[in-house]
């Protein structure tokens, strides 16, 4: 018996998933409205697992990062997704 199959068939499945999959694509890569907070210390340092805490604590989908700023000394800044 002969197994024959249908060219369209299978180009029609590769062209609705490549359309599919590019605005999949597309709608991943849209940038989302983040903000930053940055959170004093008083003695001018920054540990990481206090500053990913405190961010934590204020914002519940934030993330904290010890950065240093124009003065040489380190802060911590917490980035969230804005409030739309």
């Amino acid at each position: 018996m002969k197994v024959a199959f249908k060219p369209w068939l299978i180009g029609f499945f590769m062209l609705t998933i490549f359309l599919f999959g590019e605005t999949a694509i597309a709608q991943k890569k849209k940038t989302d409205n983040q903000c930053n907070l940055p959170l004093i210390n008083k003695s001018g340092t920054c540990a990481a697992n206090q500053c990913q805490a405190a961010c934590v604590k204020r914002h519940k989908d934030g993330v904290g990062k010890c950065t240093t700023n124009p003065d040489k000394k380190m802060r911590c800044i917490c980035f969230y997704l804005c409030p739309r």
